[in-house]
């Protein structure tokens, strides 16, 4: 293929209609520039795809929210499962989170949430369920990056990264609407998204209020891993199966207003889950309850100086964790607080707790970019950070006595009370054209934190276009993730053991990956990947302390292909397998070698649609001292019918997921529960939206 239909395509993507058999010299210039532009929007984890994402220097998968819709797409969770090489875990809390290519699903942290360009990760468990509930009409674009691709923002991702991007991208325009839906598990959802412009102010807000009343069964739990032989305790006999409260109410409130070049930036929600499988391993009561707000405040200045463009931001976030359950049956025995070695104490009344920590962390970044140098795009900067906790409670059941309620917070708190980290990390990136062809994009991000050493995550991007409808890519990228509050301040849990001397994981990614773009938007992708991690965390060891345990080398490829069979669908599917080992020579542990997902769409009418997403994940074998049988693989099948109203903006959409309720079960720590954890059977769902 010429390269004159390289130009052809691209001046097409960028609203040119022109003929490449007499596209001259400059033409190919200004093509360049194009390209070199495109990829500036990418070094920021792709936060401007629209329809050039395969010319990026990243491994990046993008899914529009108005097509998530006719999917019967609900939530910003069930969108991530169709992306290729991403599995899901959860733990005794229940808090779910996305796992990239097998890459540590004991840890979270593993992976970044962006909610228009601001950090959404927890401080304590450096996690985001609550986002996850994020319904998708607020959403007007999900962009996701896998592998770590190091970012210019003082933000790593290790294993990968989510960018939400809300329809305040469209901030000035109408875009006004409300919508609402039902379910199974008493499911009700309202939500609501708004856009105007008065002069130079524009402003966007959005917000969404969640709740259901779901329960599963689980069972037997881990109360007979609580045995002390030198007092003869074992409590064995308490172990018991019953309903896992995993009721939900969340919220959620957005808002950004834009004056000239400031940007200022907010979003609360709230999060309150039931206590699922107990933070402890035993199966709480009904109504007992964990909960994890989180609140983003961001002020933004964005300007430009000829070829100079400086971008200053400072931020706050508050989160919190706390948890108000009874935290073991009755008749549960333990050793005594004051004498362990030879007293013991019997919960007559069951042992009961409420335990918080509150976080909040503060930062400012400022970075400039230089466009000034031909063929050049050199970014530099900085982001300063400082996380800290500021309240911890901790009040249970008098563990001398077994009765009554006893205030701990100062004499046995369940967590840190001064935990506070200060981080420092300076940023070098540039983006190079050499020739016509091949762009490159490297840098480096150097970080400093008051817990760790110094490290330092270089990558390196290449993107080769040999024709019109061929891209190569070829990438490497090394990256870290620093230990969570949980897993670091962590005290006096037998379940849970913080370590101060944790090291950072580290991973060096080299990946591969080639393109062919057919007609229209078709388009075939494959890569490859090699990863190498080293010092994983996880606490699955005899005194459940968090360790850096293992070195993981991980390989597998990822296929996917977008295409449509006739003039009215569009068929997009995936099969990913990864394999590995770690450096004992044991298999990786709770991770799926197969996944295939495939979504169609039909319009049968400009109103009419139907959807399915079907989606296969293979077994996951156990870790090394876990005589369990592996975790079954599962199979579903979900459909979705919609009807949209072209006049009136009115749309209807009735869905049924895991049509036919197959067993679906994510994996349980080894001494948790004996069966893995259970997830939704066959539900339903009808939704309701109206635009204005």
């Amino acid at each position: 293929m010429k390269f004159s239909s390289v130009i052809t395509l691209l001046f097409v993507l960028s609203g040119s209609v022109l003929q490449a058999e007499s596209a001259s010299q400059t033409l190919q210039a200004e093509t360049t520039q194009t390209i070199t532009q495109e990829l500036e929007h990418f070094t920021q984890a792709a936060t401007v795809t629209k329809v050039n994402e395969p010319y990026q220097p990243y491994i990046i998968s993008v899914l529009k929210g108005k097509d998530l819709e006719k999917l019967g797409i609900s939530t910003l969770s069930e969108a991530l499962k169709l992306i290729p090489g991403v599995d899901f875990a959860t733990d005794l809390s229940d808090a779910k989170t996305p796992i990239f290519r097998g890459s540590n699903p004991f840890a979270f942290g593993q992976v970044k949430l962006l909610v228009d360009g601001m950090l959404a990760n927890d401080t304590f468990i450096d996690g985001f369920a609550g986002y996850l509930y994020m319904p998708i009409e607020m959403i007007k674009r999900i962009e996701v990056v896998r592998g770590p691709g190091s970012r210019t923002d003082g933000i790593n991702a290790y294993a990968g990264s989510i960018q939400v991007i809300t329809y305040a991208e469209d901030i000035g325009e109408p875009v006004n609407r409300v919508f609402a839906k039902a379910g199974s598990y008493e499911q009700y959802i309202g939500g609501f998204t708004s856009s105007f412009t008065e002069g130079k102010l524009r402003f966007h807000t959005d917000g969404y209020y969640h709740q259901d009343d779901k329960t599963l069964f689980a069972g037997p739990d881990a109360a007979g891993a609580y045995k002390y032989l030198a007092l003869s305790i074992d409590n064995t006999p308490l172990t018991q199966s019953g309903q896992a409260p995993l009721q939900t109410t969340t919220y959620a409130l957005g808002l950004q207003l834009d004056y000239d070049a400031f940007i200022f930036k907010a979003r609360g929600t709230g999060f309150s889950h039931g206590s699922a499988y107990g933070i402890n391993g035993m199966l709480p009561q009904e109504d007992d309850r964990v909960k994890m707000p989180s609140y983003l405040l961001e002020l933004g200045w964005d300007e430009h100086f000829g070829h100079l463009e400086a971008i200053v931001k400072i931020g706050a976030k508050y989160d919190s964790f706390s948890s108000e359950a009874r935290l073991a049956p009755s008749g549960f025995e333990l050793p005594s607080l004051s004498d362990p070695d030879n007293q013991k104490v019997t919960y007559t009344d069951g042992f009961f707790g409420i335990h918080e920590a509150d976080q909040r962390s503060f930062y400012q970044s400022t970075y400039l970019k230089y466009s000034g140098i031909e063929d050049h795009k050199i970014t530099v900067g900085y982001r300063l950070s400082r996380e800290e906790t500021y309240n911890v409670v901790t009040i249970t059941t008098d563990r001398d006595t077994g009765t009554g309620l006893v205030d701990y917070t100062a004499t046995f708190p369940f967590f840190d009370a001064d935990a506070r980290r200060d981080t420092a990390m300076f940023s070098l990136q540039d983006q190079m054209e050499v020739g016509t062809k091949l762009g490159i994009l490297y840098g480096i991000n150097i970080e400093k934190t008051s817990l760790t050493e110094i490290q330092y995550d270089p990558r390196i991007s290449l993107v080769y276009q040999s024709d019109m409808q061929r891209i190569f890519k070829a990438i490497y990228s090394h990256s870290h993730r620093n230990p969570s509050w949980q897993e670091l301040f962590t005290l006096n849990n037998r379940a849970r053991v913080g370590n101060t001397d944790l090291k950072p994981e580290t991973v060096d990614a080299f990946e591969l990956a080639v393109i062919q773009k057919f007609n229209g938007s078709n388009y075939l992708q494959a890569n490859v990947f090699y990863l190498r991690n080293k010092d994983q965390i996880d606490k699955n060891n005899a005194r459940h302390i968090y360790l850096n345990t293992q070195n993981t080398d991980i390989y597998g490829l990822e296929l996917e292909v977008s295409t449509q069979i006739t003039s009215h669908d569009r068929l997009y599917a995936s099969y990913s397998y990864v394999d590995g080992s770690d450096d004992q020579d044991n298999p990786l542990a709770n991770v799926a070698h197969h996944l295939a997902k495939a979504s169609y769409l039909y319009h049968f009418t400009p109103e009419f649609n139907a959807g399915t997403v079907l989606k296969y994940v293979g077994q996951k074998s156990r870790t090394e001292d876990d005589q369990r049988s592996d975790t079954p693989a599962y199979f579903t099948a979900d459909i979705a019918l919609r009807y949209h109203n072209l006049s009136k903006q009115f749309s209807v959409t009735g869905s049924v997921k895991n049509l036919a309720d197959a067993d679906v079960v994510y994996p349980s720590e080894p001494s948790t529960y004996v069966n893995d954890y259970p997830q939704d059977g066959r539900t339903f769902l009808l939704t309701v939206s109206k635009e204005f």
